[in-house]
């Protein structure tokens, strides 16, 4: 039994029902487990074994999905990558999970030539009209295998996929997850949630990411939904399909249900949707409350990390004190708060006193790829160390203040200051530099950089240039705004002191940022 074999399980039972629609296409779950199985076919064709890892570079396309199930029936691993990292970001994760195989599409094809020729790789497998040399398109690439379900013995503790996620260094690091952490993470959701046969979700946010990847789309599968898909997000187009497609579930980052509510929700027929949450960072009350009059069922505010899938839930329809919480532990997982500088889960803060928020249960990862080192420091004794600081109130409800190593979320994506700082320090006019993120309405956090000139006429606009056009740091981990400064604060050891340099840039802006 592994996580694929629910596609198989819904195709059996379920052959006629409407799996999956995009732009146009519709799949029954006959016929996608078809194409899912003989794209399995031909990856073992080409020489794909049990544990071989495949990378995807794509946005969300069906392509990618079928090659992910295809892929784990056979025992392999798709590595999904982040589509908005630079070219040598996406190089380092190929290399670093010694892809077999790169899935890419044309849309993310300039990326993908600047490091081409730097891979090692026995495919590269094209999703696109115009293959170039060395390409296979991925349709010609599936005419090869054959409709039948691949008999490989995949157990419950095979690695089932690896997630890359930003470490604390500034490197991604690939977390392995297990068929069994899945498929139980899988049925959390769905018991949390509340999600039904007869649901219809959409899925508008990356497939690199667990939020649509892990809590939405496996779930759905396993239950016999009907997912909806697009490339990405987009206001119009989602309340668009919520209306023809008659969704009954929504998910969305903070800064997409923002968006969400401020649009003229008047011009669109809403009255199918029953169930929404969200997840990320903190949605302001009077958003939460909008959100709510949106979903007569159902939102809640759901914690979690690439490392845990779903850790705490919080319903504020049953609970609407709580706005601004996470909630509880979510089903199948134990959850504590302990002292900031223990690692013993026994060290548990009282109430209203902030440490780390640390969990346990049968949807933890089982490793970082090829880093035992973080691996043993991240798990302990079956505790998952999470690194988030949090606080308790004496009902156990968690409220979760922010990253204990300062990484940046902005948007739903977690950035590393170090990433940036980085690529600052590489410019000749500056002297010393440090990244932050200071609040923003829209994205939750917007980075920012503190800079000391070294050439006393830098300015923000050769900060930025400099920045854009450098092919290690990706679009959306660039400096939003700059702030030049004499010194930047840091204590004796010469570590920057992120809380006194929020504080002094945020008392330079004229009004809050966006």
């Amino acid at each position: 039994m592994n996580l694929a074999a629910t596609m198989t399980q819904s195709a059996l039972k379920w052959p006629h029902k409407t799996a999956l629609v995009f732009e146009g296409q519709r799949w029954t779950y006959g016929q996608w487990n078809a194409w899912v199985n003989q794209t399995a076919s031909a990856f073992a064709k080409s020489g794909v074994v049990k544990g071989d890892r495949v990378a995807f570079f794509t946005y969300n396309l069906p392509e990618q999905i079928t090659g992910f199930y295809a892929l784990m029936k056979l025992g392999a691993i798709p590595v999904p990558i982040n589509y908005r990292l630079a070219p040598n970001e996406v190089k380092y994760i190929i290399e670093d999970c010694g892809a077999k195989m790169l899935v890419f599409e044309e849309n993310l094809r300039d990326p993908v030539m600047v490091i081409k020729d730097q891979l090692k790789l026995d495919k590269l497998i094209y999703i696109g009209a115009k293959a170039q040399a060395n390409e296979i398109r991925f349709e010609d690439f599936v005419a090869t295998g054959l409709d039948q379900e691949p008999n490989e013995p995949v157990g419950w503790h095979d690695p089932a996929l690896i997630m890359y996620t930003s470490g604390t260094t500034g490197r991604p690091k690939g977390v392995v997850r297990s068929h069994l952490a899945e498929i139980v993470g899988s049925m959390t959701m769905a018991v949390e949630v509340g999600f039904r046969h007869e649901d219809v979700i959409l899925h508008n946010k990356p497939l690199f990411h667990i939020a649509q990847f892990h809590l939405q789309l496996m779930p759905f599968i396993q239950i016999g939904g009907t997912n909806i898909l697009t490339r990405g997000f987009d206001v119009h187009e989602t309340l668009s399909l919520v209306e023809t497609e008659r969704i009954t579930v929504l998910h969305g980052v903070p800064t997409q249900m923002v968006m969400l509510v401020a649009a003229d929700l008047s011009q669109y027929d809403l009255s199918s949707l029953r169930c929404g949450f969200y997840g990320g960072q903190t949605l302001a009350d009077d958003v939460t409350r909008k959100c709510m009059a949106l979903f007569p069922d159902y939102f809640g505010n759901i914690y979690g990390s690439t490392e845990a899938l779903a850790v705490t839930v919080c319903d504020y329809r049953r609970r609407p004190e709580k706005l601004g919480s996470v909630g509880q532990a979510a089903v199948n997982m134990e959850v504590r708060v302990i002292r900031n500088d223990s690692v013993d889960p026994h060290q548990v803060c009282s109430a209203g006193e902030i440490g780390q928020l640390i969990a346990r249960g049968p949807t933890l990862f089982t490793e970082y790829w090829g880093l035992p080192d973080k691996t043993a420091e991240t798990l302990r004794n079956g505790w998952y160390f999470s690194g988030d600081a949090a606080v308790a109130d004496s009902e156990g409800f968690i409220t979760v203040m922010g990253r204990m190593d300062h990484t940046i979320k902005s948007g739903g994506e977690n950035i590393h200051p170090s990433e940036i700082e980085n690529i600052l320090f590489q410019h000749p006019g500056v002297a010393n530099a440090a990244a932050v993120g200071l609040p923003s309405q829209k994205w939750g956090q917007v980075v920012c950089a503190a800079i000391v000139r070294k050439d006393p006429l830098l300015d923000a606009s050769a900060m930025d240039a400099f920045c854009l056009q450098n092919p290690d740091l990706a679009a959306f981990k660039r400096p939003r705004h700059y702030f030049f400064i004499d010194v930047i604060p840091s204590n004796p050891t010469g570590k920057v002191e992120r809380g006194k340099l929020k504080d002094l840039l945020m008392a330079q802006l004229p009004h809050p940022l966006e």
